[in-house]
């Protein structure tokens, strides 16, 4: 690291009024290290994308997203623009930290800076959504996760307001008031076995993971999945009744993990959802790195490129 860019979203998480005094701290403490650093907070939604793509341009060799997963996510998509040229690191002032957390970052601005400088990059093959929105087909990296059918609808439903006050815990609050009073519609999913094989069912939602820690409520949760392997831990819910997902969700969150017939785990690298016959696609969203996207049809594979993430 040599020339830093620090990105921060200025609405990210439940600390915004503290947003720029813990980005300036960690400024502080990469400058004391002999790196030629600056900040920009992004301007809206999908900002950070073009902002990283100018910093890059600019001769920045290190892009620093200072929020959650969803920064992080368009630093990403910037970088790929770019060639994968620079590197991406992370500090966890977001709501929801999934990448930071399975990094092992703490969220004190100065503990986390000195971790990143401590760090080495390493090449890593993203994710890779394709999926239609109104004007089209279009395609997104990402790095933790992604989901299609129940959890994008969370997404959809979950307030900016909510998650400004609640932080990732909204997403809680929103999925308990979604139990109460609506049932998942069910879509058609394809998916590769580990042994390359096609598999097909009906599902409610699939989650395509690949860390192995998470915030929060989720601690105990431990899926087997790895940021250096090049697949999914897939959780396949064959089931649109919300006793189910309560008990998948039990199961996980308490770290003992019991059976679920109804909901499949597995290893994959690649799957594809779409419409039942008749089914609106529109119905169906997705989502990635917690970002909503699209609806179906929705294809998810790696991508062969890499990008450079600094990693202990």
């Amino acid at each position: 690291m040599q020339k830093a860019m620090l990105i921060y979203n200025p609405s990210s998480g439940r600390r915004q009024e503290h947003r720029a005094q813990q980005v300036a701290r960690a400024l502080a403490v990469i400058r004391a290290a002999g790196v030629t650093a600056e900040c920009c907070p992004t301007t809206q939604s999908g900002s950070a994308v073009l902002q990283t793509q100018q910093a890059v341009g600019s001769g920045f060799d290190t892009i620093i997203g200072c929020g959650g997963d969803g920064t992080a996510n368009e630093i990403l998509n910037g970088l790929m623009r770019c060639g994968g040229e620079a590197t991406l690191g992370v500090l966890p002032f977001g709501s929801g930290n999934v990448l930071a957390s399975d990094l092992g970052l703490v969220q004190n601005a100065e503990s986390a800076a000195q971790a990143l400088l401590r760090w080495k990059p390493r090449a890593l093959q993203p994710g890779l959504m394709r999926y239609y929105d109104k004007n089209g087909p279009q395609q997104r990296y990402f790095i933790a996760a992604a989901g299609v059918g129940s959890d994008a609808e969370l997404m959809y439903r979950t307030a900016g307001e909510a998650k400004r006050r609640y932080g990732v815990y909204a997403y809680f609050l929103e999925m308990f008031r979604m139990a109460f009073h609506r049932r998942f519609p069910m879509f058609q999913a394809e998916w590769k076995d580990e042994q390359g094989n096609s598999q097909t069912g009906t599902v409610a939602m699939v989650m395509a993971v690949r860390t192995n820690k998470f915030p929060g409520l989720l601690k105990f949760v431990r899926l087997g999945a790895e940021l250096t392997r090049n697949d999914y831990r897939l959780m396949l819910f064959h089931t649109n009744k919300v006793r189910h997902f309560f008990n998948f969700f039990g199961s996980v969150m308490s770290g003992w993990n019991w059976n679920v017939p109804q909901v499949k785990v597995v290893t994959s690298s690649w799957f594809r959802c779409t419409p039942l016959p008749g089914q609106d696609p529109t119905c169906i969203h997705s989502e990635v790195d917690g970002e909503l996207l699209g609806t179906l049809p929705v294809e998810v594979s790696i991508e062969p490129r890499t990008f450079k993430l600094l990693m202990p």
